[in-house]
C-alpha cells in the first residue's frame, strides 16, 4: 500500500527540526530510561500500545549533602484508527541544596509504516517548566561573619527578589524499529531557554550563556530470543513466558556533558535481571578527572499488566563510595481491554523495546 505523502513529510519534518536544533546545567537522568519512555523520547508515546500509566522515583547520592530526588509520572495511550500515540508526563527534580525543577508535557507521536519490515515513529512534545530556588535553604558567606563571636547565624544581605522562573521548551524524536532492532533520536530543550531565577550583572571578559543547553540522546538495541524458533508474535498468546537477551546503548549530549549507557536486559519472564556501565573511559573531563560513573544493577517483575523495576547505582567515579550510589524505582501498569487480551492489535508491529 502506498504511504501518503503528508505522513511522509511529518515524519521528515520532525527529523530535520531535531538535527538543526542549536546545540550550566543538565536535565534530570534516569538509570531505568525504557522505564521512563516518554522522558527518552517522545516519538514512544503510546508505544505501550493500549492505555499505559508509569511512576519513576530516583533518589542520587543519598549520602551526600548535596543529593538529588527526581519523580516522574505520566500516562499515553494508542490510537488504532490513526496510528497516533498521546501522552502527558510530568516530572520534579529537587536538589538538596534548594533548587526545584518542575516540568509538565503534552506529546504526540505518529507511527508510519515504511514496509512488512520496519516503522517510523516521529514525535513532539510541548512543555512548560517552573523552577524554584528556596533561598531559606541557602547559606551566604555573610551570614558567617559574627557567628564565631556571636554563635548566631545573621540574615543575608544578597539581593534575593524573585524565587522561580516559568518557560516553555519544546522537544522532538525520531524512533526507527522492527520487531528485532531499533534506533532512536531525541532532542530536548530546543527553544534553549534562559533558566536564570536571579539576574546578576556580569563581569567577566567572556559573554556567559545562561540557556539551557540543548539535550541530545541516542538509543539502540536489539532482542534476541533464547528460544530457538520463537517469535515476537508468539506475546500475543495466552500464558506465553518471555526468554530473551536485549542488549541496548544509550549516548547522551548535553553542553559539555558527555554520557553512555551501554548493557543488556536477561528477561527470564516473570523474572528480568539488567546490567549496565555508565561512563566513557576515553575521555577526560579535566587532567586526572576521567569519565567513569557508575555501575548499574537492575532486577524486575512482571506480572500479567503489572511491571515493578528496581535499580541501584553503584559509584565509582572520584566522587567514592561515600555517594550512597543511587536508588531508583519504577511501575508501569497496562490497562488492556478484555476483548484485546490474547489477540495482536491489527496492522501493529510489535514493539521490541524493554520496559525496564
Amino acid at each position: 500500500m502506498k504511504t501518503p505523502l503528508w505522513q511522509i513529510s511529518f515524519c521528515i519534518g520532525l527529523g530535520l527540526l531535531s538535527l538543526f536544533s542549536n546545540a550550566i546545567a543538565q536535565d534530570a537522568q534516569f538509570s531505568q530510561f525504557y522505564a521512563n519512555p516518554l522522558y527518552t523520547n517522545p516519538a514512544l508515546a503510546g508505544s505501550g500500545e493500549y492505555t499505559r500509566f508509569m511512576f519513576n522515583w530516583r533518589n542520587q547520592w543519598p549520602g551526600l549533602e548535596v543529593n538529588f530526588t527526581t519523580y516522574s509520572a505520566s500516562i499515553d495511550h494508542y490510537f488504532d484508527r490513526y496510528r497516533s500515540g498521546v501522552g502527558l508526563i510530568y516530572t520534579s527534580d529537587v536538589a538538596a541544596s534548594g533548587f526545584r525543577s518542575q516540568d509538565i508535557g503534552l506529546q504526540y507521536a505518529y507511527d508510519l509504516q515504511l514496509n512488512s519490515k520496519w516503522n517510523l515513529r516521529a514525535g513532539m512534545q510541548g512543555s512548560f517548566v517552573r523552577r524554584d530556588a528556596q533561598f531559606s535553604d541557602l547559606l551566604f558567606g555573610d551570614q558567617l561573619q559574627n557567628y564565631l563571636s556571636t554563635g548566631a547565624i545573621s540574615p543575608t544581605a544578597e539581593k534575593l527578589a524573585g524565587d522561580f522562573k516559568q518557560y516553555v521548551n519544546l522537544s522532538s524524536g525520531l524512533f526507527l524499529y522492527s520487531e528485532k532492532y531499533w534506533l532512536g533520536l531525541s532532542v530536548h530543550n530546543m527553544l534553549r531557554p534562559d533558566q536564570r531565577i536571579l539576574q546578576f550583572a556580569n563581569n567577566n571578559a567572556e559573554p556567559v550563556d545562561y540557556r539551557l543547553p540543548v539535550r541530545y540522546t541516542l538509543q539502540i538495541g536489539a532482542k534476541f530470543p533464547l528460544v530457538k524458533g520463537e517469535n515476537y508474535r508468539d506475546q500475543y498468546r495466552e500464558g506465553y513466558r518471555e526468554r530473551s537477551f536485549t542488549p541496548t546503548l544509550l549516548y547522551k549530549h548535553q553542553g559539555s556533558f558527555d554520557q553512555l549507557d551501554i548493557g543488556a536486559y536477561f528477561t527470564l519472564e516473570p523474572v528480568i535481571f539488567g546490567l549496565w556501565y555508565r561512563g566513557i573511559p576515553i575521555k577526560e573531563y579535566e587532567i586526572g578527572i576521567g569519565n567513569n560513573e557508575a555501575l548499574i544493577g537492575l532486577v524486575g517483575l512482571q506480572m500479567g499488566n503489572f511491571n515493578f523495576g528496581y535499580s541501584y547505582d553503584l559509584t565509582i567515579s572520584n566522587l567514592g563510595p561515600d555517594t550512597g550510589g543511587a536508588h531508583e524505582i519504577s511501575m508501569r501498569f497496562l490497562l488492556v481491554p478484555k476483548t484485546r487480551v490474547g489477540t495482536k492489535k491489527k496492522n501493529y508491529k510489535s514493539f521490541p523495546c524493554p520496559k525496564f
